[in-house]
């Protein structure tokens, strides 16, 4: 077994660093579009954990036969995505009809939505249905970085955006619950949202 040479490891760490404190401000920016306090996400959401994936994907002789991650949301509340600069293998779900490829920027960031945000806002931001292709002409390499909330952390609809006399789109729950539940199934199946519906 090797190990990643030392620069290598202080290049991870910094990224590591940065991309939380630029996961913060997002966050940030999020709670005052949904005319919040700012920092009332990141507050709601807890001791936040962050884990990364680095995603290898090689070239595939056959990529009609097969794909690198079938469709699904992310169970986290925000996921920055570095792409690998040279090859498309990012689409996303329009409209519920049509995969669209997120093409490669220089210098860019993705930012996928994810479950959480989309019960705290009560379905007023969306988690965002993606899927990882392969392709048949490159390798690929890409870095994803999830922020999620504490285990411990309740997650539902926020009062103030739940309109008078409606009931919210969804019931409170632990993120460890949520996260467990999100596991024991399928990826591609209906969106894990949909069993916290109601005030069950």
């Amino acid at each position: 077994m090797t190990s990643f040479p030392s620069s290598c490891r202080e290049i991870i760490s910094t990224y590591c660093c940065e991309v939380r404190l630029l996961g913060l401000r997002l966050l940030g920016a999020i709670s005052l579009g949904l005319g919040l306090e700012e920092d009332y996400i990141e507050n709601v959401l807890g001791e936040q954990e962050q884990h990364m994936a680095v995603n290898y994907y090689p070239r595939c002789p056959k990529p009609d036969l097969t794909y690198g991650l079938p469709k699904h949301t992310d169970p986290n509340a925000l996921t920055i995505l570095l792409m690998d600069p040279h090859v498309s293998g990012l689409q996303v779900l329009k409209d519920g009809a049509q995969w669209i490829a997120v093409d490669p920027r220089p210098n860019a960031l993705v930012v996928n939505l994810g479950d959480q945000l989309q019960a705290l806002s009560n379905g007023a931001y969306k988690s965002v249905w993606h899927r990882a292709v392969v392709n048949a002409a490159r390798e690929r390499l890409s870095v994803a970085s999830f922020l999620c909330p504490c285990n411990s952390a309740v997650i539902g609809p926020v009062a103030k955006l739940v309109g008078d006399g409606d009931e919210p789109v969804y019931r409170s729950y632990t993120y460890d619950e949520y996260y467990k539940k999100f596991w024991s199934r399928n990826l591609d199946q209906d969106h894990c949202l949909e069993l916290f519906t109601g005030q069950k």
